[in-house]
Order: structure tokens, then sequence, then C-alpha cells
């Protein structure tokens, strides 16, 4: 196995440098607000508990956990995708996997160390040793399988069109037509969602830039639809009310607070990754993954990271 040297700070350390007040006592509350221009942000806290199940689930012997209790660090190797993942500052990560590098940790007893790979060489950075799991949004695929174990799907990534919710669209089929102005973020994947969605439609961009959905080009009506993440839903709908907007997915408009999977177009499945072949490693990560979703505690991490301007 591949020696690790690195410096590693406690977890409730990092956790409290990133999100103010969530540390130490405080760590169940949060405090100070903030923007990523400050770097300081007031997500909802990491908890300090450990669930029973979890603990126990985790409370073994496996050639991942002993090196992890051996070496007192989990090791999280991790990519640059916000608001999953980013630095407010060198070495100083924070957004959702932040969140989830620090709560496992502490689940674990041990601190923890979050290193940068490049997309194409996280899966490696397991199966040299280098890393134990890899949290970066990182998605199912079956070329990653056959290097790297994966983790139950703790979210799934995927996108919806949006428009007002006083507008005549109601489907798919009701966007595809000539005289439908679509709009998407330069450089994103939604040009090619719209190449094969709403080829009819007349497709424009412009820049995203720190903006979650490009609502004020839809209210001032120089478009008729645009899309985002189909997880942001419920943050999108009550972020962006003046004028409220509906959603659409490959159904019709979609009801409630979040999407049915199987409203969202073109999902992947995001996962941990983890070393091939460590079971009981994999069902420590798993267990915790059911309670993270079982609490809602994914989701209000989700909702909450999804809304802020990071990128």
């Amino acid at each position: 196995m591949t020696t690790r040297l690195v410096v590693v700070l406690s977890a409730l350390a990092i956790v409290a440098a990133v999100f103010p007040g969530c540390g130490g006592d405080e760590a169940e509350n949060g405090a100070a607000s903030g923007n990523a221009a400050t770097g300081k942000f007031d997500p909802p806290a990491v908890p300090t508990d450990v669930d029973g199940a979890v603990r126990e689930a985790c409370d073994v012997s496996s050639p991942t956990i002993d090196r992890i209790k051996k070496e007192g660090a989990l090791f999280w190797a991790i990519g640059v995708s916000p608001p999953f993942g980013f630095e407010v500052e060198r070495g100083l990560w924070t957004g959702v996997e932040a969140q989830n590098a620090a709560e496992l940790a502490n689940i674990l007893g041990v601190d923890f160390d979050i290193a940068e790979y490049s997309y194409d060489t996280l899966p490696r950075a397991v199966v040299t040793g280098q890393a134990d799991i890899i949290g970066a949004e990182l998605f199912v695929t079956d070329e990653r399988k056959k290097l790297i174990d994966f983790s139950t799907p703790y979210y799934q990534s995927g996108q919806l069109f949006y428009v007002l919710e006083d507008s005549p669209y109601q489907t798919i089929d009701d966007l595809n037509k000539p005289n439908v102005r679509f709009i998407y973020g330069t450089g994103t994947a939604q040009l090619e969602l719209a190449q094969k969605y709403v080829p009819k439609a007349m497709v424009s961009d412009t820049q995203l830039g720190d903006r979650l959905l490009l609502h004020d080009v839809l209210a001032a009506k120089r478009a008729d639809a645009t899309m985002s993440q189909a997880a942001a839903m419920k943050v999108i709908r009550e972020k962006f009310t003046k004028p409220p907007l509906a959603a659409i997915g490959l159904h019709g408009r979609v009801a409630g607070e979040r999407a049915r999977s199987e409203d969202v177009l073109d999902p992947f499945d995001v996962a941990f990754g983890l070393p091939k072949g460590d079971d009981r490693w994999r069902a420590c990560i798993n267990t915790w993954v059911r309670d993270l979703l079982d609490s809602g505690r994914m989701a209000e991490r989700l909702d909450y990271w999804l809304a802020e301007p990071v990128t």
C-alpha cells in the first residue's frame, strides 16, 4: 500500500474554519452567514451524534477501516465541482462533499484530509491507496466499475426544463416548436440536451455566472424556457417567485417539491467511490448513506449548497 504523507487537520477544526460556528459544542447549530466572496457559509450543521446502526456497521475490521484507524485519518479524494466541492482558499475545501467528509470522519473517530484529483485520475487514487473514498459528485459508470466499487447512490444528477408558471407550456412537446425560445448557460451540457429534446426550438446561450437558473431572462420575456438541475427544483421554486416558475420533465409539468426519478432528463446516479472488494467498508458507507437519505440530512445539504452562488 502506498504511504500517504500529507498534513491532516482535525475534522471539527476544518468544519469550524469553513463553516463558522459549526465546530465543537456548536456543531449542531451553525452560526455566521456568508457567501463565496468571503468564504464563509452557514449550511445545515454537520451532526456530532452518530446513528446506532451506522456506528455498528462502521465499528468493524476491514482493510480500509483498519488503515484509517491506524493512521488516524480518513483520506478523501475530491474533484472541483461546485457546489459539491470547491476551495475557498488553497487547501480549504467546502461544499456538499466537504461536509460529507467531516461527517464520516466523525463517525470513524478520526481526522480527515481532502485532496484534489482530476476526474480521469480519481478512481486511481482509490486503487493505489492514496485515498480511502471518493466523494466528488462522481457519476456511476461501467468504466469506473472496472476499477472501483460504488456505494448506494446518494444523489441523482439530471435536468428539468423551467418555464414561467403562467406560460402555456405543459410538456416537452410544447417546447419542441420553432417559435419557442430556449436559452441555456454557455458551456454547459444543456446544449446537448436541448439538441436531443427540443431540436425544433430556437436555441441560444448566455453566461450563467453565479446564477442557479436564468430566471431574469425568462422574467424579461427574452426566452420561453431554460434548464437547470432537477435536484434544485424545490430551491428554484422557493427562490424565484417574481414571477414564479414551473418545472417540465419527461411526463409534463412536475408537481410537488421534488422531481421523481422518472421525470428527470438523462439522470446519472452519483455515489461514493470505494476500493474494490472491501465489503465491510462498503457496508459501513452504505449504512451511512441510508441514514443520510432517511434522515433528510442529504436533502437539506443539497438544498443549501445548490442555492449558494458558488460557481
